[in-house]
């Protein structure tokens, strides 16, 4: 999965384009955003398309960057970050998020939604107790 996002202008109006819009949680957008070492890249309507990017990235910015009725150009501010998303079978109850950093890869671990839902459960299941024994000693 590579994660890119880009930002078109066009003067006075900009535009901006997050792909994948979904699929990848908060907190490990954030850790990217802050950690990761973003390539970027500066476009205007004739120049060629980055070949890292994704396919569909490219199908959705490539309309774009054309002049429409009454502009001379547009220009395109890109930024993207090839990332890895891992499930190791030994740690099935983690994810692992990898992409490059600014000195070394980086890699950010998050529980998987079925441990999520356990903690959730077993939070549930204590608060529910504690309620119950105060009620019961009251």
């Amino acid at each position: 999965m590579t994660w890119t996002e880009g930002i078109i202008s066009r003067q006075p109006r900009t535009e901006e384009i997050k792909w994948p819009e979904s699929g990848l949680p908060y907190m490990a957008r954030q850790h990217a955003r802050e950690y990761g070492n973003w390539h970027k890249t500066f476009l205007t309507h004739n120049d060629p398309i980055p070949a890292a990017l994704e396919d569909d990235f490219k199908a959705l910015l490539k309309p774009r960057l054309k002049p429409r009725d009454g502009e001379i150009a547009r220009e395109a501010d890109l930024r993207y970050l090839p990332l890895a998303r891992v499930v190791v079978p030994e740690h099935r109850h983690r994810i692992y998020y990898v992409y490059p950093g600014k000195s070394k890869p980086q890699v950010f671990i998050l529980p998987s939604s079925q441990r999520t839902w356990q903690i959730a459960g077993a939070a549930l299941a204590v608060l529910t107790a504690l309620y119950l024994l105060s009620r019961l000693l009251s």
